[in-house]
């Protein structure tokens, strides 16, 4: 009793397949459709382009990251804080 292997059974082997004809044969749709599916595992990708959703807005310009910051500290300077409903206490007012 022997047995036989996908080789010998007439099928192709995964290395025989190019994967660059299987491609070129696609549609732009189904290209779309497979890059969907697909999660690629490559750090050389950046992870924008490894996610699944992609956003058709286009870019605002670039950070600036001072002008940020500033923007920020002074939201931060204006808005008064709120009051706490707990007053705070310390471990110290405890004993």
């Amino acid at each position: 009793m022997t047995s036989k292997t996908a080789n010998e059974k007439g099928q192709k082997d995964e290395d025989d397949i190019d994967v660059d004809d299987l491609l070129t044969q696609l549609s732009a749709e189904e290209l779309e459709m497979l890059s969907k599916e697909v999660d690629p595992d490559d750090q050389f990708i950046p992870p924008d382009q490894r996610s699944n959703y992609h956003c058709d807005r286009k870019a605002t310009g670039k950070m600036d990251k001072k002008h940020l910051n500033d923007h920020i500290s002074k939201m931060a300077m204006e808005i008064p804080d709120q009051p706490e409903n707990v007053p705070f206490t310390s471990k110290k007012d405890l004993k």
